[in-house]
């Protein structure tokens, strides 16, 4: 187990330190990111501000990082608006990749299924909900691999797309607290909470994974 949580942190290590590499060489300070810039930007289109950041979320092919996304709605729009925003944007994302993974691949896919991997196929397809619910409220691949993955499968687009805005609900309204915990931080009391949230998500995450066998 600790073993597999230092590999986790090490590969975020690499992958934060390649991201930050690859941006510099276009000219991309992130030293200059501030929560104030960011949201001035995102506000900068007016009242088309949460449109504009619907789409751009929403859009199924430039990959973006979700918790990334997330953190700038509230950083943009507070704690009140940024959750039907970002909840909003990731499920249009979400039902955009589905699509377009059923679109380029699907019937290849479930040509090469055999055996195992097609009842397990099946069993997906006919648990779609339970399923999607439960990648969703337990994330352990990033949310573009998710997407495309489940858009391999037999699962169903309605309860896919209502257990992915479900199960999203608990980690977006954590992530777009910290994101609103940013703009001020001289209410540190507001990054505390931010913080708990996180916490009390990640241990009612680790929960469901001890209990999902027993109920299953």
């Amino acid at each position: 187990m600790a073993r597999s949580i230092w590999w986790k942190v090490g590969l975020l290590v690499l992958l934060v330190a390649g991201v930050s590499v690859g941006l510099r060489a276009f000219g991309v300070d992130l030293t200059r990111v501030t929560p104030e810039g960011v949201r001035n930007f995102v506000l900068s289109f007016g009242v088309w501000a949460p449109l504009v950041y619907i789409a751009t979320y929403g859009q199924p092919l430039v990959p973006l990082p979700a918790i990334v996304m997330t953190l700038t709605a509230g950083i943009a729009f507070g704690p009140i608006w940024g959750v039907p925003a970002a909840l909003t944007g990731a499920t249009i994302r979400a039902c955009g990749q589905l699509l377009l993974a059923r679109l380029l691949g699907r019937e290849a896919v479930e040509a090469l299924l055999k055996g195992r991997l097609a009842a397990l196929d099946h069993k997906i397809g006919r648990n779609s909900f339970q399923t999607v619910l439960l990648v969703r409220l337990i994330p352990n691949f990033p949310f573009d691999v998710q997407n495309f993955a489940l858009g391999f499968t037999q699962v169903r687009f309605v309860p896919y797309a209502v257990a992915t805005f479900l199960g999203m609900v608990p980690g977006s309204f954590t992530y777009v607290y910290l994101g609103y915990s940013l703009t001020d931080l001289r209410n540190v009391w507001k990054v505390v909470v931010a913080t708990l949230l996180i916490v009390a998500l990640v241990w009612g995450q680790r929960w469901y994974v001890k209990r999902r066998p027993l109920a299953g």
